[in-house]
């Protein structure tokens, strides 16, 4: 084997080690925002059910006290606005969150990206000379 074949194979397998260690970085970056993801919307979700919860059973305690059919309609309108209210501040506040966690996940892929395009763009000096030797036998 010519001291230029060692070379380039030394060079290819510097490159796939470089482009192996870019890609190990993203998947732990993506695997860190994936572990905030589900641990934010565990706590979304979980706040949710408990502040609906909440309001159920006030307006429960509201309902024993309602002396006419008014009252009872009435509460009843104001426990679907609250309802509402709380389902739409609560899709909001998932879509931010969902939206925040594909920011992080697409700048990840970009800069692993961007790292393999650096390092396929660099070619060694023996690489260069490989090539070189390869069209002058051509």
């Amino acid at each position: 084997m010519r001291k230029s074949d060692k070379a380039t194979a030394r060079d290819a397998a510097g490159l796939q080690a470089h482009l192996a260690d870019a890609w190990s970085q993203q998947a732990s970056r993506s695997g860190e925002t994936y572990g905030r993801l589900f641990a934010v919307m565990r706590d979304e979700f979980t706040g949710f059910v408990q502040r609906r919860v909440d309001a159920n059973m006030a307006t429960v305690r509201e309902w024993s006290e309602c002396r006419s059919l008014n009252d009872v309609l009435a509460l009843q309108q104001r426990w679907v606005q609250s309802a509402v209210e709380q389902y739409v501040d609560q899709g909001n506040r998932i879509m931010e969150t969902y939206r925040l966690a594909a920011a992080d996940l697409t700048e990840a892929a970009q800069l692993a990206a961007e790292a393999e395009k650096a390092a396929t763009e660099r070619k060694p000096a023996a690489h260069r000379q490989a090539e070189h030797h390869l069209k002058q036998a051509a």
